[in-house]
């Protein structure tokens, strides 16, 4: 019976430290239009600036996805805090052009729109 409690004890622990490591929330909004439809999909807490024109943070491990009509968008986070773009599947990227900023902010807008808050 002592060794199934320290057993119990051992397996509780590995389960609470191995979720610690994963960001834990996992959300997926999809709606179809008869237009293709669009496609939300975020783990972990993304979080947009005041005028959503910009994700001011997100979460460790975590990331935000958008598909619509053809275009998408990958936001995450990388090994030092900063947020990368990965629009229309091209390669990750900081720092954005003016008409990858004029994309970012529709998508951003109509992600708050489908249900996608800062909570």
């Amino acid at each position: 019976m002592k060794n199934l409690k320290i057993t119990v004890a051992l397996l509780s622990f590995v389960a609470m430290i191995t979720a610690c490591g994963r960001p834990g929330r996992h959300v997926v909004i999809s709606e179809d239009d008869g237009n293709g439809g669009v496609k939300i999909e975020y783990v972990g807490r993304t979080y947009f600036s005041d005028d959503s024109t910009e994700i001011t943070r997100i979460t460790p491990n975590g990331f935000a996805k958008y598909e619509k009509d053809g275009q998408s968008l990958i936001a995450s986070r990388d090994g030092h805090g900063d947020i990368t773009y990965q629009i229309n599947g091209n390669e990750k990227q900081r720092h954005l052009s003016n008409t990858d900023k004029v994309f970012l902010t529709k998508v951003f807008k109509d992600m708050i729109k489908r249900g996608h808050y800062n909570d």
